[in-house]
Order: structure tokens, then sequence, then C-alpha cells
């Protein structure tokens, strides 16, 4: 696949519609914004009326490559999920936002690998979030300020990471593991801030 502004930063906003849980799309997107439909994402965006630049995947559950002139079917023996493939593409195109729907929901195992996905776009200097049906998930790698109004859960990632909560109902600084289930179910405050002292931390908000 061609890369287009591969060696220089894109300021623009990289969608990425996934195949999960159908979700509202809310964005507009402009002409410095790239949009992709992660394989079966293409229904998705076909029925809000958003036209993708690249529509990509396998296309194992359309049985067949659509008829679009931006698509690019992977290979289905692959090392990576087409979310994670649509994730480096974006990458390397320069962008460095990430906002990624229909990510939640059906497959387990899919789901998981979303989240992983975020992982990869932080460690890689991007800002990602995954938006859910009344819920949003991104990654800490420092700090980060919470709307009140919600739930949050900290969840570490890649092992255990210490956190400084600060106007939430439960505030202090707290060691999260994979072994135990602190940091579920907070609620922030008006000025709610997270701080990670060590690790990297999943941030899950979902609406009350």
């Amino acid at each position: 696949m061609k890369n287009y502004g591969a060696d220089s930063e894109n300021k623009g906003i990289c969608y990425l519609v996934a195949a999960g849980e159908s979700v509202p799309l809310d964005f507009v997107p402009n002409d410095s914004d790239l949009v992709i439909a992660v394989d079966g994402g293409l229904k998705y965006l076909q029925r809000a009326k958003i036209t993708p630049n690249i529509v990509l995947g396998d296309f194992d559950s359309f049985g067949y490559v659509p008829d679009e002139p931006s698509a690019f079917r992977l290979d289905p023996v692959k090392d990576e999920t087409d979310a994670f493939a649509a994730a480096a593409e974006g990458l390397k195109r320069g962008y460095r936002n990430f906002v990624i729907y229909c990510a939640l929901g059906g497959r387990l195992s899919h789901t998981l690998a979303n989240i992983h996905t975020l992982s990869y776009l932080h460690n890689n200097g991007a800002k990602a979030k995954i938006i859910g049906e009344g819920t949003e998930l991104f990654i800490i790698g420092k700090s980060a300020q919470v709307a009140a109004g919600g739930y949050m859960s900290l969840i570490p990632i890649g092992g255990a990471a210490e956190v400084m909560i600060e106007n939430c109902k439960y505030s202090g600084t707290f060691k999260l593991t994979t072994r135990d289930s602190l940091g579920v179910s907070n609620e922030p405050l008006d000025g709610a801030k997270v701080t990670v002292i060590s690790g990297e931390v999943l941030v899950i908000i979902e609406r009350k």
C-alpha cells in the first residue's frame, strides 16, 4: 500500500471505524483527516453516509472485496488484526491523533486486541481513544484531567502501575496490579486528575 505523508506529521485526525458493536459515528471529517473503514466497519460508515479514504481488511466478514476504489485487501494469513494494521497505516501516513469507533463488543478477543492497539499507538507517540456506547477508553502515560459525572476505572497495562488520584470519590496514591480489581468504578469530581507515577494505565470512562 502506498504511504502518503509518511515522513512528516499530519495534524489531522485519523478515524478508524471497526466492525464491533455499532455506535453513533458523530464526527464530520475535514480535508486534513483520514477515515479508515476497518473491514466490516465499512457498513457502519455507509449507513452514516461518511466516505472513507481507505477500506482496509481481509474482508472475511464480507466474503468478497468491496467494490471501492480505496479498498486494500490484507492477506487473511497474518500476524495482526485488521484494526492494528489500520492503526499502523495511520501512523505511517503521519497521523498522531486517533479516534476509534465500533471497536468494543463483538468478539472478546478483538476487543482485547483493540485495547492493545491503543497501547501500540500510545507507545508510538500518538494520542488515541476508543469511543463506545456511553464509554471512552484511552491510555495515560503521565497525567490526565477527567471530567466529573461518570465512572472511572484504571486498569494497569503490561504489569503493575502506581497512580496518584486527585479529586475523586476515592483519592490517594495506589498501586494497581493485574491480580486484583483495585481501581475499578471510581467517581471523578470537579477537577479530577490522574497522575501515573510508574507503569502504563488504561482509563475507562463510563456514563452513569
